[in-house]
């Protein structure tokens, strides 16, 4: 038998422990996914986790078929709000746009002292 410990952060923990973690005794070379079930979770629910990646051991993003040893701590997480992914690339986006905006700028700046007109 092994003994881990797990966790569950939930949005209005904003990402911080707020309880100690609990402790679940299972039998050697248990999955995260019999762990998930052994907690009592839905398996619907446990699938939806899984997929949105946010079930970790020690902070190392988890899969159903990951084998849980003596003195781990599994924890679900709350499920992201958007990808991250998109989300740098709107940042990479933002900055182009930006400094095209401030290369205008220059340039409409530099027309006005010469008294032309910009394009």
């Amino acid at each position: 038998m092994i003994h881990i410990q797990w966790l569950e952060l939930k949005p209005r923990d904003a990402g911080a422990l707020t309880a100690l973690p609990e402790v679940l005794q299972l039998p050697t070379q248990s999955s995260v996914g019999q762990a998930l079930l052994a907690i009592g979770l839905d398996p619907v629910r446990i699938q939806n986790l899984l997929e949105q990646r946010a079930v970790a051991v020690f902070g190392l993003y988890a899969t159903e078929n990951t084998v849980l040893h003596d003195g781990d701590r599994l924890e679900i997480l709350d499920g992201l709000k958007f990808d991250p992914m998109d989300s740098r690339r709107r940042r990479a986006q933002h900055k182009v746009l930006t400094k095209r905006q401030k290369e205008l700028a220059r340039y409409e700046r530099r027309s006005r002292k010469q008294g032309k007109t910009p394009l």
